[in-house]
């Protein structure tokens, strides 16, 4: 019987699918006898997976209407609108349970396949809309954070991960693309579920308390709705055959290593390739031939799923994935309190800025890891996101300040653009990093740093709120100032912290040098090692002869 350490150590180390041949043939049709599988069919059906997930983006549209519900009137004793503060927490617990999950499940979802994962997420985000309904009818506010915060977001966490891990292994070749749709829903949750919350509980029930079907039947009609959505997109949701390969990219191919031929050394392979195996095998072929001396495969750079949690990149795009996504997490969660009580604007205005942000968030998540596929490149798109962040953030305090709306929605767009952004880059950059084979559970273990910044920055931002709400009061232009001040901080480290992740092959696998403390590379492309203080600088040459000897090594060990 395993230790329950080796069980968390065999958890993490293996990330096999096992099917039976019965399995494999039966996932070549989408209906059986009717009509084939294709890979483009997973794009839709990633899509409204995600728009249902991304109703947690709405959650600042049932703060207000949540407390009057449960505590009355949003009203201070002069009569004037007040945000108690208590409801918003609900999102940030979602959000730590959300990244929890993810990262507990990932490996189990890779062994098991998206379909049980995206049954399982769809299963508990129901059960937890309907125990969020139920909290608010017998004003239990402890019933909304376990049902929606705990169970909720438990379902959220598997279901967002479940169309990810196979978008990623049935494109290599177009990994940003697939990226981006995978979770470009997400945003565009928040763009309906304002409006149909609205709706439903009442236009301004926060305010007047008149109301159209109330909180708890709005979370059980949205419920139920979800529910079913989800449930028919996991039909949809497979992994590819064995032995799936797009232009030489497998599962295990990691990025630089295309041009090694996944075939052992000195071997000559002759194969009969599909442009798409499963999609239809009446198709033309092509066979091609792979004649390869002196070099390892492209599966030898391959690295196992704890290997690569382990690896310093990882660690490095842990820490740059919390910041980038910080400040967008916390605008997005208090945008509506904000355009009502600092900008002085209705209901209805701050629905509709926060799905106009819900629209700025999904085209960052479409557009940045799109362009990644033509550039070839994640990491400078990171940066660049990091970048705009950290200029529309120094700025945003003055303009909340001074109640200047327009450039105020101008920082927090860009923001809402740039937060999304990073998470459509994430899947396509890890996969990228460590191959699409351990996509799954790497993208699940890197949404902790989200949850962290979600329920750790959370909890801060509401506290220090609060603090500078009985300091300021009653002039509240300024509350924000101190939050986006510790924010910014996160950004600038986030900027930083970027510059030194790895991506090329070469600086990744060449082994250290004995005193060797540190390597980057300049604009121009030349390798530099720090030895200590003293930075050594190397020639192409110099460089290609030691990565000849370093593949020499690999292809001896191989044999």
């Amino acid at each position: 019987m395993k230790s329950p350490f080796q069980a968390i150590k065999w958890h993490y180390s293996s990330t096999h699918y096992e099917r039976s041949q019965k399995q494999i043939d039966r996932e070549e049709w989408l209906i059986p006898g009717v009509l084939r599988f294709n890979r483009f069919f997973l794009m839709p059906a990633a899509v409204v997976m995600q728009v249902c997930c991304g109703s947690l983006y709405a959650w600042s549209g049932y703060n207000l209407p949540i407390e009057r519900a449960i505590f009355g009137p949003n009203l201070n004793a002069a009569g004037v609108a007040i945000d108690r503060g208590q409801a918003s927490n609900v999102f940030f617990v979602a959000v730590a349970v959300f990244g929890l999950t993810s990262a507990i499940l990932g490996p189990w979802l890779e062994r098991n396949g998206p379909f049980k994962g995206a049954v399982l997420g769809s299963t508990l985000f129901f059960l937890g809309n309907l125990l969020a309904g139920l909290g608010v009818q017998v004003k239990s506010l402890e019933l909304v954070f376990f049902g929606y915060g705990f169970v909720g977001g438990a379902g959220l966490g598997v279901s967002y991960i479940a169309p990810v891990s196979p978008l990623q292994k049935w494109f290599p070749d177009l990994r940003g693309l697939a990226a981006g749709l995978a979770v470009c829903g997400f945003g565009a949750g928040s763009i309906f579920s304002p409006f149909t919350q609205k709706a439903l509980i009442g236009a301004n029930y926060a305010n007047t308390g008149v109301e159209n079907l109330g909180v708890p039947k709005t979370f059980v009609i949205l419920g139920c709705c979800y529910f079913f959505l989800m449930t028919l997109s996991a039909f949809v949701l497979r992994m590819p055959p064995p032995g799936y390969q797009i232009k030489g990219i497998d599962i295990h191919t990691v990025k630089g290593a295309e041009n090694f031929a996944n075939t052992a050394p000195t071997q000559t392979v002759t194969k009969t390739m599909h442009d798409d195996p499963v999609i239809d095998k009446t198709e033309s072929t092509h066979t091609v031939v792979d004649v390869q001396h002196n070099q390892p495969s492209s599966s030898a750079f391959a690295l196992s799923l704890s290997e690569a949690l382990k690896s310093k990149e990882y660690i490095l795009m842990y820490i740059m994935f919390f910041c980038a996504e910080i400040t967008g997490l916390l605008i997005i969660s208090k945008i509506q309190s904000i355009v009502q009580n600092q900008l002085g604007k209705g209901a209805d205005v701050a629905a509709n800025i926060n799905s106009a942000l819900g629209g700025c968030n999904l085209a960052g998540r479409l557009i940045l890891p799109t362009l990644s596929d033509f550039l070839g490149q994640r990491k400078p798109l990171f940066l660049f996101s990091l970048v705009v962040q950290t200029i529309f953030l120094a700025i945003l305090p003055n303009a909340i300040g001074s109640q200047q709306y327009i450039l105020t929605l101008i920082c927090a767009f860009a923001i809402a653009f740039c937060y999304g952004g990073g998470f459509g880059l994430i899947p396509a950059f890890l996969a990228d990093q460590f191959g699409s084979k351990n996509v799954g559970a790497t993208h699940g273990v890197i949404l902790t740093a989200w949850a962290l910044a979600g329920v750790g920055g959370g909890l801060i931002f509401n506290k220090i709120y609060k603090m500078e709400v009985a300091r300021l009061k009653p002039d509240l232009l300024h509350a924000y100032d101190l939050n986006f001040r510790w924010i910014l901080a996160f950004v600038c480290l986030g900027v930083l912290i970027t510059l030194f992740v790895p991506t090329n092959l070469r600086d990744r696998r060449l082994p250290k040098k004995t005193g060797e403390t540190l390597r980057f590379r300049l604009i121009n492309g030349r390798l530099v090692r720090v030895f200590g203080f003293k930075p050594v600088m190397y020639s192409k040459a110099e460089e290609d002869h030691e990565w000849a000897e370093y593949l020499s090594t690999m292809e001896t060990t191989a044999r």
